[in-house]
């Protein structure tokens, strides 16, 4: 969540007119993250103030739209805490700002956790559960962006970067996940990249998921290996065992995983870690990263010695 479209105070305000919820205060970006423009958006509203998340998205297409609207939808009515784009007076949840997709949501409370308990993961398990079985509902479909080719591709193009022993090792990794047999793992939608920084929490309580914009259609249990590695993972890159078993306890509380899903994610972690080191690779300019890939070769190294280990 970063803010690389800019815009004038008048140019916001021209823009708010449409939601005619009440007078701008201030706005101020969000300067996390690698993707979209984010900000924060203050408004007087009768007697108080109330806070939104303007997002200006940058690599959607107008395409897209649909399928998140829709997304969007169905996951708020299944009782998860997402939020919900605000409409504008002639009733439409997405917008056009800077000549890009947008959408206005209000803010949600709570903060992303930092030093995460087993009881978060046990609560963020079961909603990535409960995630999965309310986007089924949807009647929209979505390539996934970071599929074998781009993965590939990517790995072509940024080889050279990485150090030759990490290399080797990301080469090894895509031989089993080119095997993986996708008749046997189930499919859906997915959120993509549920980090820490994209979960809010108060204290135990789950108050919000938030940043659907890498959702897609993939293995199901690819989506619970990215979060166990970014939610059970010491900072060394080692799983943390409590953590992991109480995240999949919270899952397969709502839906239990095949027998071939479970042989499938030591597999898919690496693959996850993969791609997230390639990803950050690119999230930079002349040779920088607006995101460390140090974090997930730490994940990765390790994932890797365990693999070829048994």
């Amino acid at each position: 969540m970063a803010a690389f479209t800019t815009f004038s105070e008048s140019a916001l305000e021209r823009y708010l007119v449409m939601f005619d919820i009440g007078e701008l205060v201030r706005f101020e970006p969000i300067t996390s993250g690698i993707e979209n423009s984010n900000y924060f958006v203050t408004l007087e509203v009768p007697g108080d103030e109330a806070e939104f998340v303007l997002t200006i998205t940058e690599g959607l297409t107008f395409e897209d739209v649909p399928f998140f609207n829709e997304l969007f939808r169905i996951l708020e009515r299944s009782g998860l805490p997402v939020p919900v784009p605000q409409k504008t007076l002639d009733g439409m949840s997405s917008t056009i700002f800077c000549g890009k997709p947008a959408w206005l949501f209000p803010r949600l409370p709570g903060r992303h956790p930092q030093s995460v308990t087993p009881e978060q993961c046990r609560t963020i398990g079961n909603a990535l559960a409960r995630l999965h079985e309310g986007a089924a509902a949807t009647r929209y479909k979505r390539a996934n962006p970071y599929d074998l080719d781009f993965l590939t591709r990517t790995f072509t193009e940024e080889r050279s970067r990485l150090a030759s022993d990490d290399a080797a090792m990301l080469e090894r990794i895509f031989e089993p996940y080119k095997a993986l047999g996708a008749d046997e793992l189930p499919a859906g939608i997915i959120h993509g990249d549920l980090f820490r920084d994209n979960a809010l929490f108060e204290g135990e309580e789950l108050t919000g998921i938030i940043d659907f914009y890498h959702a897609c259609t993939d293995f199901l249990a690819q989506d619970v290996a990215i979060t166990i590695n970014d939610w059970c993972t010491a900072p060394e890159g080692q799983q943390v065992p409590e953590k992991v078993a109480a995240l999949m306890e919270g899952y397969e509380s709502i839906r239990p995983m095949t027998s071939p899903e479970k042989a499938a994610l030591p597999t898919l972690m690496r693959a996850g870690a993969l791609r997230f080191i390639l990803t950050r690779l690119l999230s930079g300019e002349d040779g920088s990263t607006l995101k460390d890939p140090e974090e997930f070769l730490r994940i990765a190294r390790v994932l890797d010695a365990e693999y070829h280990d048994k």
